[in-house]
């Protein structure tokens, strides 16, 4: 299905004809932070959790990064995306925004501001975030990507 626009609108209708062609039982999306996919995701799926699309978060963050800096805090925000839980997640994102506030602040604002959509799959049971991981990437035909 082709939209002419990323309007929550456009995004409504593309969901409403997934939900048609019998889309049901959606428990976790990700996709990029587009307010329109946003606004239409809570709508149409109601109760499944979003999570931002952690490519495009690192993205964003590196964007904001010295060039000097980006290859070093691309090793620590992965192991805040890979940690086993939320409470070693925080820990770790803790430690990386003190350490870059200085030198980085443009990105430790980014991260500090959108790291919960970003790790949102660690607050589901485990299988969840330990089926995003390994399986995911084997299954691409089982897995919906927006965005």
């Amino acid at each position: 299905m082709v939209g002419d626009s990323e309007s929550e609108e456009s995004w409504g209708e593309f969901f409403s004809w997934l939900k048609q062609r019998g889309l049901h039982g959606v428990d976790l999306i990700v996709s990029d932070q587009h307010k329109g996919l946003v606004g239409a995701i809570s709508q149409y799926f109601q109760g499944a959790t979003w999570q931002r699309c952690q490519t495009h978060f690192m993205r964003n963050i590196l964007d904001k990064t010295p060039k000097q800096l980006q290859k070093e805090l691309h090793g620590k925000v992965r192991a805040i995306l890979e940690a086993p839980d939320s409470k070693t997640a925080r820990m770790l994102l803790k430690e990386v925004l003190e350490e870059y506030k200085e030198e980085a602040p443009k990105a430790m604002e980014v991260l500090e501001e959108e790291f919960e959509d970003a790790t949102a799959v660690l607050e589901l049971p485990a299988e969840y975030f330990e089926w995003c991981r390994s399986k995911a990437q084997k299954l691409k035909e089982k897995v919906i990507l927006i965005g």
